[in-house]
């Protein structure tokens, strides 16, 4: 039987430590939106970490970050390629440790708060230039994260995703995002408009009173028509 649940009812780290403490062994699926997970588990403890960037240990670092998802744990016995070897109360204890970094971090970053988004074409032409660790926190950039979110999920040092997003933007590759700001043409374009006043006079020579003539001359002709062939009859 499957155990699951969201992570607004239970932290990362507590289901964790329950699982831990109860000696389970099986298959920790966890995701939230796009962002998918697989932790094997055996005896209690994190052997295999596996998502779509990255594997082992900051796999695990990255999802304690995590205040909202969903879980699903199936027990299992079957053997598993261990890839981790720090226990999970190792692993949750190294957790702590970020999270307490990360936070002088964002008090020392007065732009902690900004969203960033990709520049594509900038993307295109400097990724294989980009430094490993920039690259990693390049995946995060959607639009919707902003940079304390991107080094809080990122797997990497607090101090290194840091330095890391800072690459992003010295190189042009991620810019700030305010999905809320009017574009520069109507930012431009505003109060120039002329007002619209008075009202529509459908009467006038329009689309649509030539339609309504049209109409009208077709019904008619039509009514012309049906009563000449009703005479000769």
């Amino acid at each position: 039987m499957a155990l699951t649940g969201t992570f607004e009812d239970i932290s990362f780290a507590e289901l964790l430590q329950v699982l831990n403490v109860s000696h389970k062994s099986g298959l920790l699926e966890v995701w939230r939106g796009k962002d998918r997970a697989e932790i094997f588990v055996v005896e209690g403890n994190v052997a295999r970490a596996i998502s779509r960037r990255d594997r082992g240990p900051d796999v695990v670092y990255r999802i304690l970050g995590w205040k909202t998802g969903d879980f699903s744990f199936e027990r299992s016995e079957e053997p598993v390629a261990r890839d981790i070897s720090e226990s999970t109360e190792a692993l949750i204890l190294e957790g702590m440790k970020r999270f307490d970094e990360w936070e002088q971090v964002e008090a020392a970053m007065p732009k902690m708060h900004v969203v960033l988004r990709q520049r594509a074409f900038a993307v295109n032409e400097l990724y294989e230039r980009l430094t490993p660790e920039a690259q990693k926190a390049l995946q995060l950039v959607d639009a919707r994260r902003d940079i304390a979110t991107i080094v809080r999920e990122s797997g990497l040092e607090p101090t290194q995703a840091v330095i890391a997003v800072n690459e992003l933007l010295a190189e042009g590759v991620v810019e700030e995002w305010s999905p809320e700001s009017p574009s520069p043409e109507v930012v431009e374009t505003a109060g120039r408009l002329p007002e619209a006043r008075g009202v529509i006079d459908l009467t006038q020579s329009s689309y649509f009173s030539s339609k309504r003539r049209l109409s009208e001359n077709h019904a008619a002709s039509g009514g012309v028509g049906r009563k000449n062939a009703k005479e000769s009859g």
